[in-house]
């Protein structure tokens, strides 16, 4: 069997500042544990980001692999479809796999006729095992876990375990550590050329000898009140121990010369504990790596960023959200506030720890007062040089998000916005929604979606949103900072 799997580029509608900067782990990660449980099965990864799409056609067209696996987000959604028919024509069976797939599972394989199934786990490795195995007749496919097909009956999907039983603080020791040569050395350097061309402000002149993706944790402190935008569908915690993050970064250093690692944990600062246990286990070969992480302000302390030190924290991803105390409540938590994200990003500049913000625009309510409001943050985070790089976009609502739900249940979005204390815009279009998308596959095209959520819960429009994360871009491009938005590469 051949099989071929790759992470699609974005469909143009993407220009964040970290674009094909970090290597995509998630197809690779797939690859290594294919090669290291089925070594009969010959395996190839590619990454979109840095590889052409003519590429992957001719890859498809002269390997003529047995399976295609392809990575689809919804940023990246019409070029996995160009590669899902590539991968037809060519007598392969296509799978698709990573969150948009799995959340519009459903409303894809009802659609699509170049998607044969498609992988509904967080964490696809074994899962995707099982379904070689059912592809080669060796198991039945009631028993692939975590797997959307179509029968007579409709579309089925399959639960069960995505990795074996192991206590929570362990379990992602399960998965393989990646196998860097699966990628081509090429991919390797083009990461390391476009992050340097963004980020060498950044490292004062220190020599970046390659970058890397690894993910040894998951989920968040807020699993169980998750912010209003924020689709991942599983942010219960989950870790590897610190063995195994120490190998995953030696193996990285040692297949590809990487310094500088991305660590794609959704909220590093939600596990101090595990931050102080990789610390006292952090060896000495070690000591040069550096990290980029996730954290949040409502969690940043002293200690926290002293353990960040430790550790060899150089850079955090932080949501700001907002420059306005109201939004920010709405789309994040009571607990949250604009000083207090100021507070933790002076801590970090304090400590040479610069930040890759973000803002969403368009939150419940907006108005043009508190849209400005993110305009002015964003430029005080500017001129207080607490940023690496900073990102601005209107608020996409995910059909798995809180956001999402509205659309789909006028009732709840009613409700909700009683107890937040803003009025809805256009009751009449929101209720519009449900009939509108529920069967529809391709929200993000266009950025539709995105335009109805504004006329329904904003008090400015669409294009109101655009002027301001211009404004953003433009005042950080102006004094020499990454920028970037998920919406338009014109935006």
């Amino acid at each position: 069997m051949r099989v071929y799997l790759v992470n699609a580029a974005n469909d143009d509608t993407s220009a964040t500042a970290n674009d094909k900067t970090f290597p995509a782990a998630g197809v690779l990660s797939l690859a290594s544990a294919v090669k290291l449980y089925r070594p009969d099965v010959e395996v190839y990864a590619r990454d979109g980001q840095v590889y052409a799409l003519e590429n992957i056609f001719a890859d498809i067209k002269c390997l003529k692999p047995d399976v295609v696996g392809i990575s689809v987000l919804g940023t990246s959604y019409q070029n996995s479809l160009k590669i899902a028919e590539a991968a037809k024509n060519s007598g392969a069976t296509t799978v698709f796999g990573n969150d948009h797939a799995a959340i519009m599972a459903k409303n894809i394989l009802n659609s699509r006729d170049v998607v044969d199934y498609i992988c509904i786990a967080d964490a696809g490795e074994y899962p995707f095992l099982e379904i070689l195995e059912f592809l080669e007749g060796r198991r039945k496919i009631s028993e692939v876990s975590k797997l959307a097909y179509r029968t007579n009956q409709g579309i089925t999907m399959n639960h069960g375990p995505e990795m074996p039983l192991a206590p929570n603080s362990t379990i992602l020791d399960s998965i393989p550590t990646l196998d860097r040569t699966l990628y081509p050395q090429s991919h390797w350097n083009e990461y390391r050329d476009n992050y340097w061309q963004r980020y060498a402000k950044t490292h004062h002149g220190e020599n970046v000898k390659g970058v890397d993706t690894i993910n040894r944790a998951r989920g968040c402190s807020r699993f169980k009140d998750a912010c209003l935008f924020c689709g991942i569908a599983d942010l219960s915690m989950r870790l590897s121990s610190p063995e195994m993050f120490w190998r995953e970064v030696l193996t990285g250093m040692q297949q590809t010369n990487a310094n500088i690692f991305y660590e794609a944990f959704d909220s590093m600062s939600s596990a101090p504990g595990w931050i102080r246990r990789l610390v006292v286990a952090k060896p000495k070969n070690a000591e040069n790596a550096r990290f980029f992480v996730y954290t949040q302000a409502l969690e940043t302390t002293r200690n926290l960023v002293e353990l960040y030190k430790d550790l060899g924290v150089y850079r955090v991803n932080m949501g700001y959200e907002s420059g306005d105390d109201n939004m920010l409540k709405r789309l994040k938590g009571p607990k949250d506030s604009v000083q207090q994200n100021k507070n933790a990003s002076l801590m970090y500049r304090d400590s040479d720890i610069r930040i890759y913000g973000s803002l969403v625009l368009g939150g419940p309510g907006e108005t043009h007062k508190t849209l400005q409001r993110s305009v002015d943050f964003a430029r005080w985070a500017v001129d207080n040089d607490v940023i690496a790089a900073i990102e601005a976009q209107p608020l996409f609502p995910e059909m798995n998000a809180r956001a999402g739900k509205w659309l789909m249940n006028p009732d709840l979005a009613i409700s909700d916005s009683e107890k937040m204390g803003f009025s809805i815009r256009d009751r009449n279009l929101l209720f519009q929604m449900p009939s509108k998308y529920r069967s529809r596959d391709d929200q993000w095209f266009g950025d539709e979606i995105a335009k109805d959520w504004t006329e329904i819960f904003c008090n400015v429009s669409y294009d109101d949103l655009l002027n301001a994360a211009r404004e953003i871009r433009s005042y950080a491009a102006k004094h020499g900072y990454a920028e970037g938005s998920g919406v338009s590469k014109e935006l």
